[in-house]
């Protein structure tokens, strides 16, 4: 089974230049991330074909949907089950990240589901690459293979669905650093698989909530909700939803984080099994 995205070349000639979003980068993303062959949780294309009037970009067919879609019909999960998929978004951001590509979209929208319970983020419209200080100096840049510095991003404009979107990406100022905004992306889904809801709807002083958390009250907030979740769940939750990106933790420190290393493998296997048993009785 296979999914064909067709691209209409007018519209491709429509946006280029005048959308955040471009068809064409997507494309050259999913050939970029997975020229060495499939990544567990980044999709992939499997070919691409191109006429007079489209192009056929051909890809594994996720038959059970966005992960949204599980969160919404279950309300919020356990946290083992959120770990579960929080660990495979965390392998999609480590392949993202080794060649220096930042997602600029996470979100649970854009995690599909195969039917061997596989995460797979996609949609790569907005990405960009990271740019590295050069091997000949800090003056030139560089790509991810260099194993240098990376450098901070000039302001590219709001981009995101708003409950996911950084605040130094809404302020649109400063130059950002690519990784801590996926990162915090990354929060806000698990926030919403643990709890059910978004912690707030803009990350603006405008907002309570989002006040109320950049305080360190993210504890006090699930309280409110009577949503509770485990120390652990909330001192990662914290440490990643900080306003100042510098503050947020690493790839690195979330995944060797106690919430996501504990008691997860045992778990997992379970899981897929009784995912396969499930999807069966339900075909």
């Amino acid at each position: 089974m296979a999914a064909v995205k067709i691209i209409d070349l007018n519209l491709v000639n429509e946006m280029q230049g005048n959308h955040i979003e471009d068809p064409l980068k997507e494309v050259a993303a999913m050939q970029f991330l997975c020229k060495d062959g499939a990544q567990p949780n980044v999709l992939g294309c499997w070919d691409l074909f191109k006429d007079s009037k489209y192009i056929y970009l051909v890809m594994p067919f996720c038959s059970n949907g966005e992960l949204f879609g599980y969160v919404e019909r279950n309300g919020r999960f356990e946290e083992p089950v959120a770990k579960f998929w929080f660990r495979q978004l965390l392998n999609a951001l480590f392949h993202l990240q080794k060649h220096g590509v930042c997602h600029r979209d996470i979100s649970l929208e854009n995690v599909m589901v195969d039917e061997n319970s596989k995460a797979l983020v996609i949609d790569l419209g907005m990405c960009i690459r990271i740019p590295y200080n050069s091997p000949n100096g800090c003056d030139e840049v560089f790509d991810a293979s260099a194993g240098t510095l990376r450098k901070l991003v000039l302001p590219q404009g709001q981009c995101g669905k708003p409950n996911y979107i950084t605040p130094e990406i809404l302020h649109n100022s400063d130059p950002f650093d690519g990784f801590a905004i996926d990162i915090w992306a990354a929060g806000i889904v698990l926030f919403i698989m643990l709890v059910g809801l978004p912690p707030f709807e803009w990350a603006s002083s405008d907002d309570p909530r989002f006040c109320l958390v950049c305080r360190g009250g993210l504890r006090q907030l699930v309280e409110q909700w009577q949503r509770p979740i485990s120390s652990d769940a909330i001192d990662l939750l914290q440490c990643m939803l900080r306003e100042d990106p510098v503050d947020r933790l690493s790839l690195f420190q979330i995944l060797h984080h106690p919430w996501v290393t504990k008691d997860s493998h045992t778990f997992e296997s379970q899981f897929v099994e009784d995912w396969r048993r499930q999807q069966q009785r339900n075909n």
